[in-house]
């Protein structure tokens, strides 16, 4: 019975199973805590003025839907004022998801960047990460259009992002505002008045007129003086289309003949008081001899004037007129 008995356990295999296991525990915490173990990060404080409900620590960070960093602390009341109903929630920034995912410049490279960034409509609010489970996550974004920011530490212990309502909540909000029980009675009055005008209608004495309208317009269609009004209409727009196509073929044959009779009579006309044409030349003979024969008529008029006697006598030799 002796040799079915175990044997006594080993201290030192206990040991180094145990040592083992808290190695591997080790690693696996440095293995998904090494992110922000080994990397920095920069803590940002925001105020929500909705219920959390669904946002939970280490819930997600995102900018414009990449993920930067994770919630912090999710705290109901933090350095405000005691009327102040806001519920503050600490974010993480990590600065290695940071530059590995918005290359270049960005806006959380020192804290007077994000206060300029700030300046200029970053804003964060609370988004679903899930409509299934409710889930919620924290999204950051630039809205040139935003609000202004609204503070709410007392003391600056974190840099503080202003937030917005989402798109649903401003939906409701503004449903809030509604008067229900005035557009109600609103309504009331409209269905009431629309009810007493429709009750005025004398939906009779409209059917009647109608019906002896349509039937004077029956009348005045199929009246004889409307038909043979079209009859003639019709006559008149046939013979002016007929007149249109006599004009188009022999009135326009006949133009053409006459235009190009113009046209030859122009050109023998400036053929003719060209500068080398015969009749020019003769006519400018004439015209010289027309001009001497009126010089020597203006020379004998004058002479005449001075001696009125000579038609008598004759014109007196020189040398007797220089006497």
């Amino acid at each position: 019975m002796l040799t079915l008995m175990s044997k006594k356990a080993n201290p030192t295999a206990i040991g180094i199973f145990i040592f083992l296991g808290l190695v591997l525990l080790v690693g696996g915490l440095l293995l998904f805590t090494s992110s922000k173990l080994f990397s920095r990060t920069a803590k940002f404080i925001v105020y929500f003025d909705n219920t959390l409900s669904g946002l939970n620590e280490g819930a997600p960070v995102k900018f414009r839907g990449v993920t930067i960093g994770s919630v912090s602390q999710v705290m109901i009341r933090y350095n405000q004022a005691t009327n102040d109903e806001a519920m503050p929630v600490i974010i993480e920034v990590q600065e290695d998801l940071v530059r590995r995912r918005l290359v270049g410049p960005t806006i959380f490279k020192n804290i007077q960047s994000v206060d300029k960034e700030i300046s200029h409509g970053l804003r964060a609010k609370l988004e679903t990460e899930s409509l299934v489970t409710g889930v919620l996550y924290v999204e950051l974004e630039n809205d040139p259009s935003a609000p202004p920011a609204v503070y709410h530490q007392l003391v600056p212990v974190y840099v503080e992002i202003p937030s917005r309502p989402t798109d649903i909540q401003r939906l409701m909000q503004n449903l809030a505002k509604i008067d229900l029980p005035d557009l109600q009675q609103r309504l009331d009055s409209l269905i009431s008045r629309a009810d007493s005008v429709l009750a005025g209608i004398k939906m009779d004495e409209i059917n009647r007129d109608l019906t002896n309208l349509l039937i004077s317009a029956n009348q005045v269609v199929k009246a004889p003086d409307i038909t043979n009004a079209f009859t003639s209409l019709k006559t008149a727009l046939d013979q002016y289309r007929a007149l249109g196509a006599n004009v188009n073929t022999n009135t326009l044959v006949e133009l053409n003949r006459a235009l190009e009779q113009v046209r030859g009579g122009m050109q023998n006309f400036r053929d003719t008081l060209s500068a080398d044409s015969s009749l020019r030349n003769e006519l400018g003979t004439t015209l010289e001899q027309l001009t001497d024969a009126a010089q020597s008529v203006s020379a004998l008029a004058d002479y005449l004037r001075n001696h009125p006697n000579g038609i008598l006598t004759g014109r007196k030799p020189i040398s007797e007129m220089n006497k």
